[in-house]
């Protein structure tokens, strides 16, 4: 009876002890989500919740993440949608999380993988389970988000939108945690909602030949007009089409990025800038100028980061280091789905889609 007590007692001593590990261990993992609420952009029959977790690991322990849970609740706060990844199977679905390791005193980001959650969702509460069965929950409660002003869609034309800001899209991972763009001062994703449009002819071709050249492309020079009225608030008209910016500028200037642009204030905290335009040395745009929409404001070229002749568009709510971007919808255009072509009055555009503005 005696040794069953002492092995009773140790079992216990051992429960506790593992339980003060856990919480020692809880207490140097740090999950932030920025934006602090993130806005819900409508995207047909759903919410699109664009938002990122900063993970910081304060201990020497390195860390993996096992499992990530999230439960959705309405207003009411009645579950309405649950999912998970987690390491189970031969090819476990937590590895499509691209860093799910933190060695010693790390911090890195991790982008919200469930990012389609229904209409009705008013709070989400997300379960990080780590090695040694260590769980750290974040709540997340959203916003809605009303644009003011209706946009046109800032091309004449029949358009690819060659990437836009689904979770695998390029202007959707921007990790302003990485050692390199963090010391350059960004500290928010101003691209976060951005869009790359590229022009197509009539046979949704983009190019003529091998596209070698920028004249090749069918949207090279092609007019970019203001999506709405507003005033600009900083231009660059005066970089080379040459695929080519100097990074270290990007400390004094965060959109060097764009080679010349033009950025047009709406309302307080909305403004659309147009990046990687044509070198327009005579264009005589200056802070300040008052801006109509649908007035030609430059031609789509190749300068800054820009591997092809296309616009870069995106709306954000300041012009500095530590801009988010934010939701855009357009008015008026079509969806072409082969030889349906399906009317929207006024929505979203997703990476892949066809669309011909009217």
């Amino acid at each position: 009876m005696k040794s069953l007590l002492n092995l009773k007692n140790s079992l216990l001593a051992s429960v506790v002890f593992l339980a003060s590990i856990n919480s020692n261990a809880q207490n140097n993992i740090k999950i932030v989500h920025y934006p602090e609420q993130p806005l819900k952009e409508k995207n047909s029959n759903q919410y699109h919740l664009n938002f990122d977790f900063v993970i910081e690991n304060s201990s020497k322990d390195t860390l993996i993440l096992t499992r990530l849970e999230v439960q959705a609740f309405d207003k009411n706060n009645v579950l309405v949608q649950q999912k998970f990844l987690d390491n189970n199977g031969t090819a476990p679905s937590i590895n499509t999380i691209p860093e799910i390791q933190w060695n010693g005193m790390a911090k890195n980001i991790l982008f919200n993988p469930f990012p389609e959650v229904n209409l009705v969702i008013r709070k989400l509460e997300y379960t990080f389970t780590f090695n040694n069965n260590i769980e750290v929950k974040n709540t997340v409660i959203p916003k809605d988000y009303e644009q003011l002003k209706d946009f046109n869609l800032p091309l004449k034309s029949r358009l690819l939108i060659y990437d836009g800001h689904d979770l695998n899209s390029h202007h959707r991972r921007f990790n302003y945690e990485f050692a390199p763009i963090h010391q350059l001062g960004f500290t928010g994703n101003f691209m976060r909602y951005a869009y790359d449009f590229v022009v197509l002819n009539t046979e949704n071709k983009q190019f003529a030949n091998k596209g070698e050249n920028d004249t090749d492309w069918f949207g090279f020079g092609n007019d970019v007009l203001a999506v709405a009225d507003g005033e600009i608030v900083t231009v660059e008209t005066n970089q080379k089409d040459n695929k080519q910016f100097d990074i270290p500028a990007l400390k004094d200037n965060p959109l060097a990025l764009y080679g010349n642009y033009v950025v047009i204030k709406h309302n307080d905290n909305v403004y659309s800038m147009y990046g990687h335009l044509k070198n327009q040395s005579s264009v005589a745009f200056k802070i300040g100028d008052k801006i109509k929409k649908g007035q030609k404001i430059g031609s789509i070229g190749t300068s800054g980061s820009s591997f092809f002749p296309h616009l870069h568009f995106e709306v954000r709510n300041n012009i500095n280091h530590d801009a988010e971007g934010v939701p855009s919808y357009f008015t008026n255009f079509n969806l072409i789905l082969g030889s349906e072509i399906k009317e929207i009055k006024k929505g979203t555009v997703n990476t892949g889609d066809i669309i011909q503005s009217k």
